[in-house]
């Protein structure tokens, strides 16, 4: 320990914060996006034209194209780069970057709401790429014509507003 309290990094408790209902419905709903794109796109498959959206603009609108077999990158990325990482990350909170010091009086409510924004960034992360490829599976049927223009502010509104409401809790636990 050094001066105020603040326990280094390295030194920070490691303790074994049970997990809340509240994390568990986050992690069932991130597994059930990753699951969703996956059988969507197994089950759109045979309807899908040769060519596909493969990026939409900052207005939602499609503005490349590729062939179908590109449908399955969204469901990799949320699976290998999103799903997966962030559930083994969340395993150790102890080593997460806190923007105020961790002492050994605050540790376990500090590690629960950092976990606990990692769930909830984990389920907008997933059920975004989950909602960008049924439209792109939507606009490559001719059934839409993009993402729609709200889409990217009212994505950003919730990633910050998660984002915020955190900040706002731990500093209230510091």
């Amino acid at each position: 320990m050094v001066k105020g309290g603040y326990v280094k990094p390295g030194k920070r408790p490691v303790l074994r914060v049970p997990f809340s209902p509240l994390e568990v419905i986050l992690e069932v709903m991130a597994l059930v996006g990753v699951l969703f794109s996956i059988l969507f796109v197994a089950l759109s498959w045979p309807d899908m034209p040769p060519t596909i959206p493969t990026h939409f603009g900052a207005s939602g609108r499609a503005d490349a194209w590729g062939g179908r077999e590109t449908l399955f990158i969204l469901p990799a990325i949320a699976m290998a780069l999103v799903y997966i990482p962030m559930t083994i990350l969340s395993r150790f909170p102890h080593l997460f970057n806190y923007p105020w010091s961790i002492t050994e009086a605050n540790a376990a409510r500090q590690y629960h709401l950092a976990r606990v924004l990692l769930a909830f960034m984990k389920a907008e992360t997933v059920w975004l790429f989950a909602y960008i490829e049924w439209q792109t599976i939507q606009v490559a049927l001719g059934k839409a014509e993009g993402l729609g223009a709200a889409f990217l502010p009212v994505f950003m509104g919730v990633v910050f507003g998660t984002l915020g409401i955190y900040v706002y809790k731990g500093y209230k636990e510091r």
